[in-house]
């Protein structure tokens, strides 16, 4: 009776003569002559230990029972030793105890099978090791979908990391892209499926003291980087719904502090080139839209996460970024781009307010839409007259509204009716955008009229007919703001 195959058939055999649960028969079975001695040496046909058989056979009664009889059966006969030797055993192919939990857990992750993962963890036994496959059973428990009760058990005890899940991730993909998808597929079950518990155990290891650089710069591509094949977005899309004020700032505090650890390794020759490189990363980070259009803004706005608004909007100056270089041997002043595509491509600030979605609406847009007008103020804060004024009367969207006409109800109509006929709309959407426009609140009109008129009269103050044109480029379907 040394092979597993031995050791089952008396097992079952003692068994079926017995009544009473199968603990109860164990206890007893393992203390019985040498049994204790050949559960330890049995193995099977691919070198796996008794344990592991029966996890293999999806019997997670028993094997919860197996597991905690010989625990305390060795303990208690001081062979402690047995105890790490059988539970560190691996296969014939590397798979230890972990690989082969990890593969019951994907059809039974209930109480036995987490009481054995956390006694694991309690000993120290690795849940990272590969196989000869170079598969972990991390991987195994991430993927294809991941067994979030056994994954927060990682998490309660302090054991997972970010840099765990990029390396069970990098087992199963070489193509960066894909490894994007599934890092941001696992987030968003996270932050749909298990209150997002994952996210915010990350993010607390990278805010603390103790964090290094490579943790942090780590987090920061798995919240910013990472893009959904899918959607477009990053997790930092999906959690913007979520976060608090606390997570929330220790987002943009941990983005922060990224961006000057960057930025202090690319070697820039003068402040102003510093603070230039610093807002090209903000940027590169902020300004990611979805298959939609959408950016940031959006998803808070969406959320009526007006603070959250104010935050990331702080981060970016509204200026034209320039960074010192050598041409020739002489220095000269260079235009830093930081979206191509934005009518302001220089202005980080700028290129993220005017960032439009599928239908040409920008953030502004919407918080007409949504009858906002709070969100449209604090948006607009900071922002130059002459700026704030263009965007008000010559930044139309696809259907040819600006933000002054979607105020207006015969604008409105006018203009999804030319659509509707140009069949650039549906009349579905056309009537969802007219009910949502005929509800707006006269406080919306009454404050786009009065910025109207207060830039107006400062440009009569100080001698101009009308105001200074804006900074930006105006569409090529923009009306006149005059």
């Amino acid at each position: 009776m040394r092979t597993v195959a031995d050791i089952h058939e008396d097992i079952t055999a003692r068994q079926a003569k017995v009544s009473g649960k199968f603990g109860y028969f164990f206890v007893q079975w393992i203390k019985f002559r040498d049994h204790s001695d050949r559960l330890y040496e049995a193995r099977g046909e691919n070198g796996e230990t008794y344990l592991q058989f029966r996890l293999m056979q999806n019997h997670v009664v028993e094997s919860a029972a197996i597991f905690e009889t010989v625990l305390t059966h060795w303990k208690e006969t001081d062979q402690e030793a047995r105890i790490f030797n059988f539970l560190n055993s691996e296969d014939t192919n590397g798979n230890g105890i972990w690989h082969y939990l990890a593969d019951t857990l994907r059809e039974h992750e209930g109480v036995s099978t987490l009481k054995i993962a956390r006694t694991l963890l309690a000993m120290d036994i690795d849940f990272s090791r590969r196989n000869r496959l170079g598969i972990s059973p991390l991987s195994k428990m991430l993927l294809p979908a991941p067994r979030w009760q056994s994954l927060n058990a990682l998490i309660q005890t302090k054991h997972l990391s970010i840099e765990n899940i990029e390396g069970a991730i990098n087992e199963r993909s070489k193509d960066q892209a894909q490894r994007n998808h599934l890092m941001t597929m696992i987030f968003t079950s996270d932050i749909e499926d298990n209150r997002g518990l994952l996210s915010q155990h990350v993010l607390h290891q990278a805010v603390q003291p103790q964090a290094d650089i490579t943790l942090r710069a780590a987090t920061c591509r798995l919240f910013f980087e990472y893009v959904d094949v899918e959607q477009g977005g990053t997790a930092f899309f999906k959690l913007i719904s979520i976060a608090n004020h606390a997570m929330f700032d220790d987002l943009m505090r941990l983005l922060i502090h990224n961006t000057a650890e960057t930025v202090n390794s690319m070697g820039a020759p003068d402040v102003a080139t510093r603070k230039s490189y610093g807002q090209a990363y903000l940027a590169k980070k902020l300004l990611r839209r979805d298959k939609r259009g959408e950016n940031v803004l959006f998803k808070a706005l969406f959320a009526g996460k007006h603070n959250h608004m104010r935050k990331i909007s702080s981060l970016l100056h509204n200026d034209n970024l320039a960074m010192r270089t050598t041409f020739r041997g002489e220095t000269v002043r260079k235009d830093l781009v930081v979206d191509k595509a934005s009518p302001a491509p220089c202005n980080p600030l700028l290129s993220l307010l005017l960032q439009q979605d599928v239908e040409g609406n920008t953030v502004l847009h919407h918080t007409i839409l949504r009858n906002d007008v709070q969100a449209l103020k604090w948006l607009f804060s900071g922002l130059a007259p002459n700026d704030m004024y263009a965007i008000i009367k010559s930044f139309p969207n696809r259907y040819g509204l600006t933000l002054l006409g979607m105020v207006q109800p015969e604008i409105v109509k006018a203009k999804l009716g030319h659509a509707m006929a140009a069949k650039a709309i549906s009349p579905q959407r056309a009537k969802e955008i007219f009910v949502a426009l005929n509800g707006a609140d006269q406080d919306l009109k009454d404050y786009l009229d009065a910025r109207l008129k207060e830039i107006d009269e400062l440009a009569t103050l100080v001698g101009r007919k009308e105001p200074l044109p804006p900074s930006f480029q105006l569409p090529r379907n923009a009306p006149a703001s005059n």
